[in-house]
């Protein structure tokens, strides 16, 4: 190639404009570039904006609308995914799930669940196979941990302390609750079973201490599981010391209730009603705390490309209405976790549940709506250690509360934790915990 150089003054100009249409465009794709890099700066939700002066009932929940370390206990890099990195810095596979996770939330070529998992192996191992030469002699036997809690006194990817609440000290929260406020704490669980369970724990873990009732019911009622699989679908409070715990039973959210059908039953018109401020008398009161899922009836019987589908479609329709909710009350949105192909008679949709997350990042991030991925991580510890156990020759020894053979839910070590961080959000300052707890 000849180039004559010359001196040629329109040679040099259009020269001259070439080199900086090519700089224009290098530099555009090194901001570009540059965003991507900085993904995790740039979509961290920002909770110091939130706007929560409609908020109802406890006063002192609105500033942890806008805590980070509050909001941390729940969602895994609240405070930036750079405090999360540094708990475990020089261990390059910690600090390499976490900064994959927080692409994964937003960008399509990762997957979030494998960074969830990695995470969930910092956990402390909670059920176990008794394999000592004493245990082999006597005969060997699967064992849990009574020591150890999901939600230990720490988590590893939570930089405040966790306070394990005792029923005696919860029903104190309560009380002075509504001592303080002259309303009970209020509670809803919106959704299908993976919403239910929690409150099902809460209520057998404190029903000794807090003495519940069915709302307009003098006498305290049998509070089982039974009790709470039926008429609690009927949105029927359940009420004790202090507290109203109301589950809002919802098998397809972007449907309205039909008390009628209840595997068709949805609870848009509720959750409407509560977001426009207008509940109606069999709406009951807007809550301090709205747990809310969209349910697994709509994707867990589907193959996964229509699993992804229905689950969008259903959080197209419902994002508008969930993030007005969250300007006035405290909304978190339960994160999926896979269901124990193991057990499985048909094909499962685990493979889907990375689109369906992100979805739910993608859709609700922008909000006040807290995203509740910690508790995504306590069930896949409690998973991985079921998948062993199950494959052991001790199956048969494993007791039915830890869930190993329920094919789509945690088990109770899961829900206990889950109850346990929002007795945390709400009990901490009430009992005014010292400052290093979270929530406090």
């Amino acid at each position: 190639m000849h180039v004559d150089w010359s001196p040629n003054l329109y040679g040099w100009l259009k020269f001259t404009i070439i080199v900086l249409l090519v700089s224009a465009v290098g530099m555009i794709t090194f901001l570009y570039d540059l965003r991507d890099l900085f993904t995790d700066h740039l979509t961290l939700i920002d909770i110091t904006t939130s706007n929560t002066s409609n908020f109802p009932g406890l006063a002192h929940l609105k500033p942890y609308s806008q805590s980070c370390r509050c909001h941390s206990l729940f969602t895994i890099g609240a405070c930036g995914m750079e405090e999360v990195a540094s708990m475990r810095a020089k261990d390059a596979r910690w600090v390499s799930a976490t900064a994959e996770l927080n692409r994964a939330r937003f960008q399509q070529d990762i997957l979030m669940m494998p960074q969830l998992q990695t995470i969930s192996h910092y956990l402390p191992q909670l059920f176990k196979l008794n394999t000592t030469l004493a245990a082999t002699i006597n005969n060997s036997e699967a064992t849990g941990n009574k020591h150890l809690s999901r939600a230990a006194d720490s988590l590893p990817f939570v930089s405040c302390r966790v306070h394990m609440y005792t029923p005696s000290e919860i029903g104190k929260c309560t009380r002075k609750v509504l001592q303080d406020t002259g309303q009970p704490l209020r509670m809803a669980f919106v959704g299908d079973s993976r919403v239910r369970n929690t409150m099902e724990q809460i209520i057998r873990s404190t029903q000794q201490e807090i003495k519940y009732r069915l709302a307009g019911e003098n006498n305290q009622q049998n509070m089982s599981v039974t009790f709470l699989n039926h008429k609690s679908k009927f949105n029927m409070p359940v009420i004790g010391d202090g507290i109203e715990l109301r589950l809002h039973w919802s098998a397809y959210l972007e449907l309205d209730r039909d008390p009628k059908k209840i595997s068709q039953q949805g609870a848009k018109d509720l959750l409407e009603a509560w977001s426009n401020g207008t509940p109606g008398p069999d709406d009951g009161p807007i809550p301090d705390i709205a747990y809310i899922t969209s349910g697994m009836w709509d994707s867990s019987m589907l193959p996964e490309d229509a699993a992804a589908e229905s689950f969008i479609f259903t959080l197209e329709k419902m994002a508008p209405i969930l993030k007005r909710l969250a300007t006035r009350t405290l909304v978190l949105w339960h994160i999926h976790g896979p269901i124990k192909e193991w057990l499985a008679t048909r094909d499962v949709p685990n493979g889907a549940l990375d689109i369906m997350n992100r979805a739910s990042w993608r859709w609700l991030a922008d909000s006040n709506i807290w995203l509740w991925d910690s508790r995504t991580v306590l069930m896949l510890k409690q998973l991985s250690e079921c998948r062993y156990l199950s494959q052991s020759t001790l199956k048969t020894q494993i007791p039915p509360e830890w869930g190993c053979f329920d094919f789509q839910h945690a088990g109770r070590d899961v829900e206990d934790a889950a109850a346990n961080m929002l007795w945390n959000l709400v009990c901490n300052k009430v009992l005014q915990l010292p400052s290093e707890h979270c929530c406090s």
